[in-house]
């Protein structure tokens, strides 16, 4: 007869403490690897988006021959098609990360430029109804200043992007780390 007591779900978490510190060193190398070689973490992505696409759309195939899905039809066309996205991502993985990352640039570039453009005409609108519309102006000039400074050097926005990823993928990795160790201090309470 068992007369353990069930883990609880803290319990449960702290006896696999190791996952998480296997993934804070993990996002602790990627993140050095982003900060010290932007391009080639940009290809490194497109390779696994590509791998992943591949394996999702098999999957997807798979699922539609089968009959798991809703419909059939759909899940099939859906499994070819990203095969070849994927296809074309891992075949092209600097193409396919130059575009992904020109998309991501241009997206933050058009989003900073009109939300610069509103927040200066909701200042000037409602001047009478706020206090410090010249700071919400200052703010909408600067926000259009650096959408305009994301189209016009993409490269180099592109780059510091892929670098202040390493950095937050270093800071969440320490983070994990030191949280690992503290879930294997409640393994043994």
């Amino acid at each position: 007869m068992n007369t353990e007591l069930p883990l609880t779900p803290i319990q449960a978490i702290a006896s696999n403490w190791w996952v998480l510190l296997l993934r804070g060193v993990l996002l602790v190398l990627v993140g050095i690897y982003a900060l010290f070689a932007p391009g080639v973490s940009l290809l490194a992505w497109a390779l696994v988006v590509g791998c992943y696409l591949i394996a999702d759309g098999i999957m997807a195939i798979a699922a539609g021959v089968v009959g798991w899905g809703e419909s059939r039809g759909w899940m099939i066309i859906r499994g070819v098609l990203a095969i070849l996205v994927g296809g074309f991502a891992a075949m092209h993985p600097a193409l396919f990360g130059a575009l992904a990352g020109f998309t991501v640039i241009a997206m933050l570039g058009g989003w900073s430029i009109a939300g610069g453009i509103l927040e200066i005409v909701v200042a000037i609108r409602e001047r009478k109804a706020i206090e410090g519309e010249g700071w919400m102006i200052l703010s909408g000039f600067l926000s259009i200043l650096f959408g305009i400074v994301l189209f016009m050097a993409p490269l180099v926005s592109l780059e510091l992007f892929i670098r202040m990823n390493g950095v937050f993928a270093i800071m969440f990795g320490c983070a994990a780390i030191f949280l690992s160790f503290k879930l294997k201090k409640l393994k043994s309470v």
